[in-house]
């Protein structure tokens, strides 16, 4: 016959029905010896140690580990004798949950279960502290037994605060407790506390005759500008993060800390973080939030509360910051790597124009060798022979380049483009007048200089201008070439900085430089632009992206498209046949430079 169901409802309270059973459950909890090992190093330091060591030891054949440290010790009871008892009979409340704000600062215990512990280390456990009234007294506990036992110790304990021996070492754990894991793992998980409290922790490993002390892990990579702290209503969130560079040891990773102890290796681990920028494997460094509740078993989860929603709005905006910061970090080191990479092209091209003939690479001019006794001082010089490239006649023996009347005045240019001095130094300049044609006109043009803005001196010679700076900054200097009443103008900036040579590296050179363009589903590789002396590059094309696999192929690829673009500005007119013939021909003479 069917039980007749009650029509009232029932209320009550939850109780454990095995409290055995759920202390056997809490011990299992925590599988990480090493994790334990941070427990108990941990306890020391709540308990005021500031020098605690940790040995590994050897007896009889069976290995021991002893945790030590000079802190307050065990709390008297009213006796005066350490109150063993309340800390074998209050499981799951710890004492340090009762103290007042301010005893609580800087104390992260909390759960009273950290002593449970030793049951992924050792099979025993063995706590003794002489407490207030000097009488030392110690605690022993048997792993998967529920029996403990409190005997007063003889003679006078070595230390002054607190001593916990667990062994024999379990079989599975005595190959994972070595001395030189132990001090790898606090100095990664305790290295903010270690910090803050100035603790200072010895591993002693007889075993493998070893000592060695623990120092806060230090980040290897490049610290990103960032705020260091972020607000919430609970609190503010503590960030430091770097990005490692190629090549560097480790496996990266942001943890996740409370009050500088980590919780977690990677906070990616958590549900509403898995995603970039935590996801990165160039990121390392740490997120730290003290209001965090860790998960009691295991102290390596984080309970999804108030405090943990507070750290996840705070982490939008720390995302924001962090997406910023690495933008600006890669455009830096494109630019740095550009600037590498453009010293290389320029190097192997201006080898390679000397090689071939003076008459027919004429497009681009690079300055006159020291000590070459053709030409004005800093008179730009063709790139193969050295000889002046304009505002002179060509040699006899060499074919007549440009038109003997040129055109109109249509056009100034002054050149280098980009020079660069040290603080006191000079530039010399030199303009060139040409018609719509490009050729350059030799006569009946006057040139007048003018300082646009900085602080330099002018001397000028006709087509030519020695410029001298007076300090670091830089000058704006124009040119007028004017003939009749046709009047055109020109100007460059010179920069006088700290740490440039004599020379203007190759930029000066006449060589173009080159800057990236991204243009998606555009089938060009490159282009030249004349007024700017710049080689524009699709950084879009697949052909680019394809070329980033690898420092050298990406050197090689720009190499090819400078080829290219020296070729069609020299060759204009040229076959489709013979402009590659001229392609091989440069890429020939550079491709062991690139």
């Amino acid at each position: 016959m069917a039980r007749p169901r009650s029509s009232s409802s029932t209320t009550g309270t939850l109780r454990i029905g095995d409290q055995w059973n759920a202390i056997t459950i809490i011990a299992h909890s925590q599988t990480h010896p090493l994790k334990a090992i941070c427990e108990l190093t941990e306890n020391a330091i709540d308990a005021g140690g500031r020098r605690i060591r940790i040995v590994r030891r050897r007896q009889r054949g069976t290995v021991f580990l002893e945790v030590e440290d000079d802190g307050r010790g065990v709390a008297p009871d009213d006796d005066g004798d350490p109150d063993f008892e309340r800390i074998a009979t209050h499981l799951c409340d710890s004492m340090k949950r009762h103290l007042d704000p301010r005893g609580r600062k800087g104390v992260h215990g909390e759960f009273g279960i950290g002593l449970l512990s030793f049951w992924a280390l050792g099979e025993e456990l063995r706590m003794t502290s002489a407490g207030s009234g000097g009488r030392p007294a110690e605690l022993h506990l048997v792993r998967g037994q529920r029996e403990y036992a409190i005997r007063p110790v003889r003679g006078r304990i070595v230390t002054e605060g607190t001593r916990i021996v667990v062994g024999p070492l379990l079989e599975s754990t005595r190959k994972l407790v070595t001395g030189e894991k132990i001090a790898r793992y606090l100095s990664a998980e305790l290295r903010d506390r270690i910090r803050s409290t100035g603790a200072r922790i010895l591993v002693a490993d007889r075993v493998a005759r070893r000592e060695i002390t623990v120092t806060p892990r230090e980040f290897t990579g490049e610290r990103l500008e960032l705020p260091r702290r972020y607000p919430t209503p609970l609190g503010d969130v503590q960030v430091e993060i770097y990005v490692r560079t190629e090549g560097e040891p480790g496996d990266g990773g942001v943890g996740l800390c409370k009050d500088g102890t980590r919780v977690l290796k990677e906070i990616a681990e958590l549900l509403p973080f898995q995603h970039a920028p935590w996801t990165d494997r160039r990121l390392e460094g740490l997120i730290d939030f003290d209001p965090l509740t860790l998960a009691p078993g295991t102290r390596s989860g984080v309970v999804p509360d108030a405090a943990f929603e507070a750290l996840v709005a705070a982490a939008a905006v720390i995302e924001t910051d962090l997406a910023a910061a690495l933008e600006t970090r890669e455009q830096a080191e494109t630019e740095r790597a550009s600037r590498q990479l453009l010293k290389q092209v320029h190097k192997a091209f201006v080898s390679a124009l000397a090689e071939l003939p003076a008459e027919e690479y004429v497009y681009f001019d690079i300055p006159k060798p020291a000590g070459d006794g053709d030409g004005a001082p800093g008179e730009p010089l063709s790139a193969a022979s050295g000889k002046p490239s304009g505002g002179g006649q060509q040699p006899a023996d060499q074919p007549q380049l440009f038109p003997a009347e040129p055109g109109p005045l249509h056009a100034v240019r002054i050149t280098p483009r980009h020079p660069r001095r040290p603080p006191g130094g000079t530039a010399r300049l030199a303009a060139r007048a040409c018609d719509a044609a490009g050729t350059p006109i030799a006569a009946g043009v006057s040139y007048a200089w003018h300082l646009v803005n900085g602080a330099a001196t002018l001397t000028p010679d006709g087509a030519a201008c020695a410029v001298t700076g007076s300090g670091i900054g830089a000058a704006t200097v124009s040119v007028t070439a004017v003939q009749g009443d046709a009047h055109v103008t020109d100007q460059v900036e010179i920069r006088f900085a700290e740490g440039v040579g004599d020379d203007d590296g190759p930029s000066q050179r006449g060589l173009p430089s080159y800057r990236l363009e991204a243009e998606h589903g555009q089938p060009w590789r490159s282009r030249y632009d004349q007024r700017g002396n710049e080689i524009v590059i699709n950084s879009a094309h697949r052909d680019f992206l394809a070329s980033r696999v690898s420092p050298a192929k990406h050197r090689r690829y720009i190499g090819k498209l400078y080829a290219k673009e020296v070729v069609l500005s020299n060759f204009p007119h040229e076959s489709p046949a013979q402009a590659l013939e001229r392609l091989v021909e440069i890429t020939l003479r550079t491709e062991d430079s690139l």
